[in-house]
């Protein structure tokens, strides 16, 4: 219930209405400074707490506050909140009476209804911090036979009097700052990212870079010479990241001398290098078969996961897939580990594919909060 009354305190910080599920609504109202004439007394404006157990619509304010405070769903804050609330009725029905931190006190009556007194300082607002109440008397005319000098004392005393009095109202005044900061550091909800999607994070990964040199490498305008009868073979061995090295070494200088030596030259040249090129290409035709074979089925084995839902129990996740599924999700599957029950709306072998599939789902409202994951 603690938890609870310190939600709703921190919910009031910049909304009017807080509805708790099932029970009512904190309701905020403003309250002007005020002028007591009996006592020469100047109040200053509050925030004043009344309750209306009418208001029990679920309109998820106090949910999604469950939510980034405790890192879960809709589902598990909603169970929480229940719990919070059915702890509540029964300390008002044992009790008669609850406190809410912060707030005010509830009490139950004997016409089995709830009556709520809120505190007498009112509720925190950022605002209005450091306002507090002053009293002042009302100037009195001095008579004509006032003296010269009780008229030189009495601004010397008023004097003294002020200074004091501001040095007083000074001394509240980082008091209640003080406050404010302690309590802003102590209710303020932590909110972090616990998952990480590594696609969007740079790498340095030489994947990319070995693609760049493959398409731009010398070693095409040196097999790509009409004379030589092994052009399919150089090509295909050529995207081959076992001989990449060797043949971007070999070729590296024949690129440049190329542009500016006659063909004379050149066939020369591609004579002299003739054994060196070979010699990476001694790789026979059923391995190269093997290795081409063999690279689409471990590809196939990365999975791209748009997950939808995370859920902590196995009936929970079997009912929201029951949903999705009448809904036409038909792909819609649940995925197990670390003690949480995963939905998958859908799976790609791509990754790009998995993304756009991702931006297109989180157009609708329903699917804003989905992400992908990755399993290899």
């Amino acid at each position: 219930m603690i938890e609870l009354a310190r939600h709703i305190e921190i919910l009031l910080l910049e909304n009017d209405c807080v509805i708790i599920p099932d029970f009512g609504g904190f309701i905020a109202h403003y309250q002007p400074a005020r002028y007591i004439k009996e006592e020469n007394l100047y109040l200053p404006p509050v925030r004043t707490i009344g309750f209306n157990p009418q208001l029990t619509i679920n309109d998820g304010l106090l949910v999604q506050s469950y939510m980034q405070a405790h890192h879960t769903d809709f589902p598990d804050a909603t169970r929480m909140i229940e719990e919070e609330v059915a702890g509540l009725k029964e300390q008002l029905y044992q009790n008669g009476c609850a406190e809410m931190h912060g707030i005010g006190v509830l009490h139950y009556n004997i016409h089995s209804t709830y009556e709520f007194h809120p505190n007498e300082d009112g509720a925190l607002s950022p605002t209005l911090y450091g306002l507090s109440s002053f009293s002042i008397n009302r100037l009195e005319y001095l008579t004509s036979t006032t003296s010269a000098a009780t008229r030189e004392l009495l601004p010397r005393q008023e004097k003294r009097k002020r200074t004091v009095r501001f040095k007083r109202q000074w001394i509240g005044n980082a008091v209640a700052v003080a406050i404010a900061v302690v309590l802003f550091f102590f209710l303020s909800v932590p909110v972090e990212n616990t998952y990480v999607d590594k696609g969007n994070y740079a790498s340095l990964g030489t994947d990319g870079l070995f693609d760049a040199i493959r398409s731009q490498s010398l070693a095409t305008t040196l097999v790509t010479v009409p004379s030589r009868p092994q052009q399919p073979k150089k090509t295909n061995i050529k995207n081959n990241q076992n001989t990449l090295k060797p043949v971007t070494v070999k070729v590296e200088k024949v690129g440049k001398a190329q542009e500016a030596v006659p063909k004379n030259t050149v066939a020369a040249k591609l004579n002299s290098t003739e054994q060196p090129v070979a010699k990476p290409v001694t790789v026979s035709k059923p391995a190269l078969e093997k290795k081409e074979t063999a690279t689409p089925s471990s590809s196939k084995k990365n999975k791209y996961y748009i997950i939808v839902s995370s859920l902590p129990t196995a009936n929970d996740a079997q009912q929201v897939l029951n949903e999705y599924k009448q809904k036409g999700y038909k792909d819609v599957t649940i995925i197990e580990g670390n003690g949480r029950y995963r939905l998958s709306l859908c799976n790609f072998a791509d990754k790009a594919a998995a993304y756009k599939k991702l931006n297109e789902l989180k157009q609708n409202d329903a699917f804003k909060n989905a992400w992908i994951l990755s399993s290899k």
